[in-house]
């Protein structure tokens, strides 16, 4: 519930400046910050604008916990669920655009079955836009040899629910 508050936050903030959610690498907590200045999770919308904003960047959350889940585990099934009508893709040595639901979702299954997930979590949450998007880092095992990847993920809302509009791993 407190991570959905500071994401409300964030949809205030954005006019005015950047605001991003990082996991402070050394404690493991979530830091909120505001052109640098470290927000307080205190300040959030009034009343029923502000339950309905949770209500909705809760179901983006879901989104983003379902990615990482999927990138962990090596199951991209329910990832793909996920999917917009189209979606666009940058992965590394698979051209990247605009695909669509089940183009992707053949994609991105053959690229994880090559470069097989050993690590994988979300360390950045951010609104731009209006659209929710996060960042990550994991490792892959590729013949053998760990590589480090940087994945990014962008929400649209489509027919009142979030989808995965862009989906970029470099």
């Amino acid at each position: 519930m407190m991570r959905s508050i500071l994401i409300v936050v964030i949809g205030i903030f954005s006019i005015q400046g950047v605001l991003i959610s990082q996991t402070n690498p050394r404690t493991g907590q979530y830091e909120h910050r505001h052109n640098s200045t470290v927000v307080s999770p205190d300040y959030a919308l009034p009343g029923l604008q502000r339950n309905r904003l949770i209500a909705q960047l809760t179901e983006g959350e879901d989104v983003f916990r379902t990615v990482q889940q999927s990138i962990v585990k090596g199951d991209f099934d329910e990832l793909t669920r996920h999917f917009g009508k189209h979606i666009y893709l940058n992965m590394r040595s698979i051209e990247s655009g605009y695909y669509s639901a089940n183009q992707a979702q053949f994609v991105v299954q053959n690229f994880f079955n090559v470069h097989k997930p050993i690590s994988f979590s979300f360390t950045t949450y951010g609104e731009s836009g209006g659209a929710p998007y996060a960042t990550g880092r994991g490792s892959i095992n590729v013949k053998g040899n760990r590589e480090y990847i940087q994945v990014y993920v962008s929400l649209v809302k489509q027919r009142d629910r979030w989808v995965i509009a862009q989906f970029n791993v470099y």
